[in-house]
Formats: C-alpha cells, sequence, structure tokens
C-alpha cells in the first residue's frame, strides 16, 4: 500500500502588509523533527525580498510612532489575549517544528504572551526627564526637557532553538517602543513566529511596521544587516554568525544588539547540597533538548564530592528517556536537525580523541542523541571555548573554588554561570568574580527572568536584553532646551 500523500500547506511571508511568495518562487521545506513529515513550505527569501520590506519599513516606522502608546499597548494585550487563547495549537506547532517537549514548548508560548505583556506595561512608563539647568554657572535661566523617541527601522534575527521567545523580547520591545521592524526568522522553525506575525497584523499593528521575510541567513540576513537605511540590528546566535553580523552593521554606523555563544560554568563546592546540584544540572542541559546557550554546560565539582556528584549525575542521565516530543513522558527530542546530532556526535568523539571518559550515552540515532555524560579535563577544548548544543554532561573535579573561577573566567564566553554552595559570603564573592551576565546561587543557570538584564560578557555578545533594559536600548534620548525660561 502507499503511503498517504503528504498535505502541502504553503506559508508566505510578510511584506508591506501583503503576503507574498520568493522572488524566486524558491521554498523550503519545514519539517516534524521527530517522524519527517512534511509540515508545510516557506518561501526561500532573497536580496530583492528583504529589499522590499526595508523600502516599506519608513513608511511602518512613522504610522506606529505616530500612534498613542496607550493605544500600541492595547493592540499589544491583544495580540496577547488570543496568544494566550491559542496557546495548545502554538505549543503543538512549536513541538513539531522545533523538537523540543511540548511541556518546554508549551512554556515557551507561556513566556511568548508574557513577555509581549511585559514589554507593553513597561512602555507607559517610558518617561524622560524635566532637568533645571542652574547646576551649571552661567545656564542659571534654562531648563532641559529630555525624550525618549523610537530609533525608526530595525532589523530582528530569531534563531531556531527558542523561535518564539526570542521573537516577543526584538518584536515586543521594537513595537513597545514604537519602532518598526522586519524580522528574519530561522529556517528551521519559522512557522510559530510567521503565525505571531499574523496575530499581531490581526491585532491592529501596521502591516509594514511588522513585516517578515523567511529564507537563509546568508542571503536574507546578511542583507538586512547591510542596509544603510536600518537604525540598528538585534540578533540571538552564534559568536561565528554574530561577528558577520556585527561587521556588516558596523560599516553604516548601525546600533548592534547581540546575544552570542555561551559555555557557562556550574561550580560545586564542597560544601554543596550534591543532589540539589545534580537537579538543577539536569534539568538545565535537556531543557530544549540541550540547545540552549545557557544550558549547563561546564560542571566543574570540588575534588571532595566529585565521586558522588558523578555517580548521581550519571543514574539520572542513564534514566532520561528520549523519543517522541509530543508524549509527556519524553525528557528529550530530536534536535534541530541531523547535521546538528552529527556535529555533537563529532564533539564526544574529538573529546575522547583529547583524553575525555564517555561515561554515559552518546548514541546517534538520527537526529536524536542519548543524552552523555563526559569526563574530562583542562586540555578538552570543551572545557574552555567549544560550547556542544546539545545534551552532553562535561564534568571536571576541581581543587577549589579559586580553580573553578580561574577556569571559567578562561573562556571567551561568558552568558550565565551557577554556584552551588552553603556560604552565602562566598557565593557573593565567587558572584563578584566570575565574568558572566547572570550569576545563580545554588540554581542552575539555565535562568533568564524577563526583566533580567540578559547578556554576557566578552563573545557572548553586546548590549543587555530584557523587560527592564530593552526599550531604553530601542529609543534614543532627544533633549529640548528651554533658554531663559527660569527667572
Amino acid at each position: 500500500m502507499n503511503a498517504p500523500a503528504e498535505t502541502l500547506v504553503r506559508y508566505r511571508m510578510s511584506i508591506a502588509g501583503q503576503e507574498r511568495d520568493s522572488a524566486s518562487s524558491e521554498i523550503i521545506e519545514v519539517r516534524n523533527k521527530y517522524d519527517g513529515a512534511l509540515l508545510g513550505t516557506i518561501p526561500a527569501g532573497t536580496a530583492a525580498d528583504a529589499q522590499a520590506a526595508l523600502d516599506a519599513a519608513p513608511e511602518g516606522a512613522a504610522a506606529w510612532a505616530a500612534t498613542p502608546a496607550y493605544r500600541r499597548v492595547a493592540i499589544l494585550k491583544a495580540a496577547v489575549a488570543e496568544i494566550r487563547a491559542r496557546r495548545d495549537e502554538l505549543s503543538a506547532v512549536l513541538s513539531a517544528e522545533n523538537g523540543k517537549t511540548i511541556a518546554d514548548a508549551t512554556a515557551e508560548i507561556d513566556t511568548t504572551a508574557r513577555i509581549f505583556e511585559g514589554f507593553a506595561e513597561e512602555s507607559l512608563r517610558l518617561f524622560g526627564q524635566t532637568i533645571p539647568l542652574d547646576i551649571q554657572e552661567g545656564l542659571e535661566s534654562d531648563l532641559m526637557i529630555t525624550v525618549r523617541e523610537p530609533l525608526g527601522v530595525l532589523v530582528g534575527i530569531v534563531p531556531f532553538n527558542f523561535p518564539a521567545e526570542l521573537y516577543a523580547h526584538k518584536v515586543g520591545a521594537a513595537l513597545a517602543a514604537g519602532n518598526a521592524i522586519v524580522v528574519k526568522p530561522p529556517e528551521d522553525d519559522p512557522l510559530v513566529t510567521i503565525l505571531l506575525t499574523e496575530i499581531l497584523h490581526r491585532a491592529g499593528v501596521p502591516g509594514a511596521a511588522l513585516q517578515l521575510v523567511t529564507g537563509y541567513g546568508e542571503v536574507v540576513g546578511s542583507h538586512l544587516s547591510q542596509s544603510p537605511d536600518i537604525a540598528a540590528v538585534t540578533f540571538t546566535g552564534s559568536t561565528e554568525v554574530g561577528t558577520i553580523v556585527a561587521a556588516n552593521a558596523g560599516r553604516n554606523v548601525v546600533r548592534v544588539f547581540l546575544e552570542l555563544s555561551g559555555n557557562d560554568a556550574f561550580i560545586v563546592c564542597d560544601d554543596a547540597d550534591v543532589e540539589a546540584a545534580v537537579d538543577h544540572a539536569v534539568a538545565g542541559r535537556i531543557f530544549a533538548n540541550g540547545q540552549v546557550c545557557v544550558a549547563t554546560k561546564r560542571i566543574m565539582v570540588a575534588r571532595a564530592r566529585y565521586d558522588e556528584f558523578v555517580t548521581a549525575l550519571s543514574d539520572r542521565v542513564r534514566r532520561l528517556r528520549v523519543g517522541d516530543p509530543r508524549s509527556e513522558h519524553t525528557d528529550v527530542g530530536p534536535l534541530i536537525s541531523v547535521d546538528a546530532a552529527r556535529r555533537v556526535e563529532r564533539q564526544i568523539q574529538d573529546a575522547v580523541g583529547q583524553g575525555a571518559r564517555l561515561l554515559v550515552g552518546g548514541v546517534r540515532d538520527g537526529a536524536f542523541l542519548t543524552p552523555a555524560v563526559l569526563e574530562i579535563d583542562t586540555g578538552v577544548g570543551i572545557a574552555t571555548d567549544e560550547e556542544i548544543f546539545g545534551p552532553v554532561f562535561s564534568v571536571l573535579a576541581v581543587d577549589g573554588l579559586d580553580e573553578a573561577i580561574d577556569l571559567a573566567n578562561a573562556s571567551q564566553l561568558g552568558l550565565n554561570a551557577a554556584v552551588f554552595t552553603a556560604d552565602l559570603q562566598r557565593a557573593i564573592r565567587a558572584g563578584r568574580r566570575i565574568q558572566a551576565g547572570i550569576v545563580s546561587v545554588n540554581g542552575g543557570n539555565a535562568y533568564r527572568p524577563d526583566v533580567a538584564a540578559f547578556g554576557g560578557y566578552k563573545k557572548s555578545g553586546l548590549g543587555r536584553e530584557g523587560i527592564a533594559y530593552t526599550l531604553e536600548e530601542f529609543t534614543q534620548v532627544k533633549s529640548i532646551v528651554l533658554r531663559g525660561v527660569v527667572s
């Protein structure tokens, strides 16, 4: 019997308020990461498509900036209401196209709605200042008023690992601050971003103020980030690609906000609660199938507790269930692609070749990889700068907290870090010394409160992203001085 024919769902880009196919008519297939079933196709956008969006964006920026703040907020909150009403549908689409478990996908959709709502509410408090200038000799009669204005046209480049949540961080902030934004979604799992864009348009966001151009990064992303007609680029992805985006934008003196790679340190001191540390390590590494920039990656354990920790961790990892992400019993689903799983498999093999010991897992089957535990030392690349984007636990023994901090800081990356200790003063001292954007005490480093100033040190990025910070990043200050008005 022949297999049933796959039903073709043809998704389109959104440019200037119109649904469009690619100028080249080429498409990209989007498949279920678990079983390979065709979910739909998207246009393989061209440079001409990206330019059409850029050409339309200034009109959208002007119209949206002229919309009163209270009205913008009402529109965003209407979108939030629809996102919440369609929670199950959006979660199912995200889980299918990304491969993350349905529990993780549902949590991401909830976060997406909360982020949009948070930016909308925070935008009502985006105030300026009134500054008497008698603080400076000779200006006693002058009064300065400051206002925050939108930057204009922004470009948002969204990664595959959290397409809905990071779409919200970029689009929610841009729109709440009165900007227009052109979004380049990930080609592997763009469907949820297309649905979110449709929701925002139905709520009342002008078509030219929010546009979405699908396609490959080297084509669409490259053209958008090189444009001299934009005010800023906000990008989440690898450090390798982030340097290209920054170079593209820098030639035109365009602001760049980058959230890049991480190889986060997870430090377990000799007085730590080992059971709690193992719980957080496991949760922080299998979240989103290990494809998280702030996942638990470099686990450094005090030598006195090392055997205890490794035994407990290995036992937990052996019991993790790999399978269908739609099942509530599944702990780990497939990686985003077979190529991604092969890359992690090669990294495990390379680490073993450098002297690491593979204690658990590491077996690949297509896009699936059984969670692995590696014992490493400082001679293995993943001990410093090599990031593994998959469910691999890399553990090494250290003689003390000072050695662990030195090793943590030896990396060129520094997003989040974690320290487990019963001594709060020791934890605070460690937090001050570790070069990372967030240091979590007695909790895992896969941790990102919506209001946090999320971002990294060194090659982990530029700028900060979060409800309490991005609106300022996405606006500029104008000063209006009333001369001679104070008697």
